[in-house]
């Protein structure tokens, strides 16, 4: 019997044998009962599991058999393994395991039960799966490309890196072909080139095939290289640095900039003023604008290596009210729109780009979307946990046009992103668009605010990584020990737990939603004025701090430890917040008691006692600043670093300067001043103020305490409940409406905010969703002759002369839903224009920006 033969009839035996085996097709992504405690170590999670009885170990010293495989792709894929073995400090293991690299169409007949188990999934797993058999005698990794090879390994290198012990089978491919992480570099941080590649190199263990970026200033091309900043900007010629080392990882990079609309940074430029249509969008119609897009597009294009360029032209909120509005109102917002997406699509295509833009204004104006090329691919997003997301997708799917769904690792305005509903937001929305037509998920993160560090996006990038490549639902229960594993090397859940612990911050009234604005709260008031601080909360956020810390400490991360420190930071950044407040209250309490000691040398000691307590506050504060600056650097450009660091200079400035009005009162001889003289004039208070509204004006006034007869705005147009950005118009001049956080704890000077001390008139606007009992009174502070409007409808006017010392309650009749209310707040000569507003005591409220709730058990955590 020749040798062939006998290896064709020992190939048909082995088949028989195989197929008679139970099991052999589990459900996707399963493992056999009897191993349902072990979670098999690998993230994204394969498709495809079945592991074996036998024993087996991973030295990581490999000894590669390539079969099929060109000289150059052999190569690239050792030095890939190479890299992670020095890495792992296993490449002095005297113990070799061999590796056979193959393509699919190559597999020799010897390997009859490989081939026997691979028949099922050659047809699934297209140009980026593989097949991984692993057993005591060696490694058999097969796929159709070298990309599918090159996430063999990637699965191999977590096995490991684990120590997995156990033969297996997997059998892998992606979800979605298209999986983008998009990371917000023009708003705050820009990252270092180093730091982009430590991206990559993480992204691509992931599977992660696309890294993109938002960018509106940031970038300098070579045709107009002034408006990038001095101290953060990637080149042209880096850009393509970074796209040749992403294809090293089978990772593109996806170019973009911003093309309509976010374009201030630029426009606030003198040389690039005349561009705009408003101060925010470039001006479509402007030649000049036109060839600069031309200009600085075309070389992004030329630098990006991805076959799309994103123009972006998300939130055009001023569309229809800058320079050509009459222009824009005889063809219609739609039209105008799509004339300048249709240009931008003229440029990409000399470019051999295909066109991508975010969707909003298309879902707005649906008509855009039958004017624009049917190739052109829509990125539809929302970072809500929605209960569905047909809002966002039928419109393109119904049409047949490609899309990709953008959910979001939430963390604008945050100081710390909210994993909750990013993690609910990620599997809802990739879910929704692989069921209706989705060609990619393209997962956000924004860093609105400027203050964040990549290091404490992972857990959202890596479940952002697994949804993309793997639905199934029945491997979330195993996601967070195999992140612990893949990410930080622990055997234990301890960093997800203290993330986790950390985010019941955003259930307290205080901490609610975990916005930054508390941290850009004053920690002491200007002189002469009160700081109101409700510390109710602060027991129950130390007892979360605490645990948070606690679980941290127990990581034993092994791996990827600026994650670690990151979200340490976080909890150091609440833990100081909530001790300030209580110190800085307790301070003042008894700094007033000292006041009133009749003991001159007892009044001293105690107020000696205060200056040091606030100075070990003020150290506490440096210690932060100075770690965070560091950690800063490890991952940034210069850029923006000062804004962060400006926040904690005022803390520390305001404190040092109250140490020394302290030790200089308890060194004198004449009388101690009072407390708002040193700007010590701090109360403890069980009141919720509402702080934050939209403000605007200031309107002007005919006489002093005149009010407006409109309710919003005097052109019928604009006399509608405003949104931030929104427009006024009194007298044929627009006003905009202005987010707005008060920090002093709830009092809101309006003549500090307008800067104006004549005869005026100020708008405020929030909303109060009551989701519990009625309400029947509010009350409000304000300048005599202040009208209170309840859903349009007038219900107080204050009373007194002059200026309002007092709360003055006010009569409502407020069922369950959401209601409005406006103040107008008239200036007088002479009397301070300040206001504030609040329910009573026993109300729990808590808040999203200027919209308010009622019944915190009834939580709806909003986007910002």
């Amino acid at each position: 019997m020749s040798r062939r033969l006998f290896l064709m009839i020992l190939q048909c035996i082995v088949l028989q044998k195989l197929a008679a085996m139970p099991g052999d097709n589990r459900g996707v992504g399963t493992l056999p009962a009897e191993n349902a405690a072990t979670v098999l170590p690998v993230l994204p999670f394969p498709q495809v599991v079945r592991e074996e009885p036998g024993r087996m170990t991973f030295p990581g010293r490999v000894n590669f058999k390539v079969t099929g495989l060109t000289a150059a792709q052999s190569g690239r894929l050792k030095s890939h393994w190479e890299a992670f073995a020095s890495e792992q400090k296993i490449l002095v293991n005297t113990k070799q395991q061999v590796v056979e690299l193959v393509f699919l169409d190559n597999v020799p007949a010897s390997e009859a039960g490989f081939l026997a188990r691979s028949k099922n999934y050659r047809d699934s797993i297209g140009t980026e799966g593989y097949i991984l058999q692993a057993s005591a005698s060696k490694t058999i990794i097969a796929a159709n490309t070298e990309t599918g090879l090159f996430y063999g390994l990637q699965t191999l290198r977590q096995l490991t890196r684990a120590n997995w012990d156990r033969e297996l089978f997997i059998a892998d491919w992606p979800a979605f072909p298209t999986r983008v992480i998009f990371d917000d570099i023009s708003r705050g941080p820009i990252s270092t080139l180093d730091y982009v590649k430590k991206q990559i190199r993480r992204l691509a263990e992931l599977k992660v095939n696309y890294l993109s970026f938002y960018i509106e200033h940031v970038v300098q091309p070579i045709s107009h290289p002034d408006f990038a900043p001095k101290n953060g900007k990637l080149t042209i010629a880096q850009i393509k640095e970074l796209s040749a080392y992403a294809e090293q990882y089978h990772v593109k990079l996806i170019g973009g900039f911003q093309s309509f609309g976010h374009f201030e940074k630029i426009l606030a430029l003198p040389q690039y003023k005349s561009m705009g249509e408003t101060h925010s969008l470039i001006s479509p119609l402007d030649p000049k604008a036109k060839q600069f897009l031309a200009d600085v597009i075309g070389e992004l294009c030329e630098a990006f290596n991805a076959p799309w360029f994103n123009v972006n032209c998300d939130e055009t909120f001023d569309l229809n009210k800058g320079k050509s509005k009459a222009y824009i109102d005889s063809i219609g917002p739609d039209r105008f729109y799509a004339d300048h997406l249709t240009f931008l699509y003229g440029v990409l295509k000399k470019h051999n780009k295909k066109m991508m833009l975010w969707g909003d204004v298309a879902l707005q104006h649906e008509k855009i979307m039958d004017m624009l090329p049917k190739d052109v691919i829509y990125l539809t997003w929302e970072y809500g946990d929605a209960k569905n997301y047909d809002r966002w997708i039928k419109p393109f799917a119904s049409r047949g046009l490609e899309f990709m769904v953008c959910p979001g690792v939430l963390n604008s305005y945050r100081m710390f992103p909210d994993m909750v509903m990013a993690k609910a937001n990620i599997k809802g929305f990739s879910e929704a668009g692989k069921a209706q037509g989705a060609t990619g998920v393209f997962t956000t993160l924004w860093d609105d605010g400027g203050a964040y560090l990549f290091s404490g996006d992972w857990y959202g990038v890596y479940a952002a990584a697994e949804k993309s490549w793997n639905l199934a639902a029945e491997n979330e229960s195993g996601f967070d020990s195999r992140y612990s594993k893949t990410a930080y090397g622990s055997a234990n859940n301890n960093y997800v737990k203290a993330v986790f612990k950390l985010l019941e911050l955003r259930g307290l009234p205080l901490t609610y939603n975990m916005n930054d604005v508390l941290w850009q709260q004053e920690l002491l008031p200007a002189k002469g004025k009160q700081l109101w601080l409700n510390n109710t909360s602060i027991a129950e956020a130390k007892k979360i701090l605490q645990e948070a810390g606690d679980l941290l400490a127990g990581t034993k991360a092994a791996l990827n430890h600026d994650d670690i420190s990151t979200l340490a930071h976080s909890i150091a950044q609440y833990n100081i917040m909530m001790d300030s407040r209580l110190v800085l209250a307790t301070e003042a309490a008894r700094y007033r008691e000292a006041l009133k000691n009749e003991k001159p040398a007892e009044a001293k000691k105690i107020i000696v006692q205060s200056a040091d307590a606030i100075k070990n506050l003020r150290e506490r504060y440096l210690q932060i600043q100075d770690n965070f600056k560091t950690a800063w650097l490890k991952e940034n450009q210069l850029y923006w670093l000062d804004v962060v660091m400006a926040t904690y200079d005022v803390k520390t400035s305001a404190l040092a300067t109250l140490e020394n009005a302290l030790r200089k009162a308890a060194a004198g001889t004449s009388a101690f001043p009072a407390p708002g003289q040193i700007s010590f004039d701090i109360d403890e208070t069980p009141h919720t103020y509402f702080s934050y509204w939209l403000l605007s004006g200031p309107f002007p006034s005919e006489k002093e305490g005149s009010v407006p007869e409109f309710l919003y705005s005097e052109n019928e147009e604009y006399n509608k409940p405003p949104i931030p950005g929104g427009i006024a118009t009194y007298k044929q001049k627009n006003y905009r409406w202005h987010k707005f956080a008060s920090k002093s704890g709830g009092l809101i000077d309006l003549n500090e905010y307008f800067g104006k001390t004549g005869p005026a008139i100020g708008y405020a606007y929030c909303t109060l969703n009551i989701t519990g009992q009625e309400v029947s009174e509010v009350f409000v502070r304000a300048t005599a002759g202040t009208e209170v409007f309840w859903d349009g409808k007038k219900v107080g006017v204050i009373s007194g002369n002059g200026n309002a010392v007092d709360d003055q309650k006010i009569p409502v009749s407020l069922p369950k839903g959401t209601h409005l209310f406006l103040l107008k707040i008239p200036q007088e000569t002479g009397v301070p224009w300040h206001f504030s507003m609040r329910l009573r005591d026993e109300i729990q409220v808590v808040n999203t920006k200027h919209k308010y709730q009622t019944n915190s058990k009834n939580k709806t955590y909003e986007v910002e």
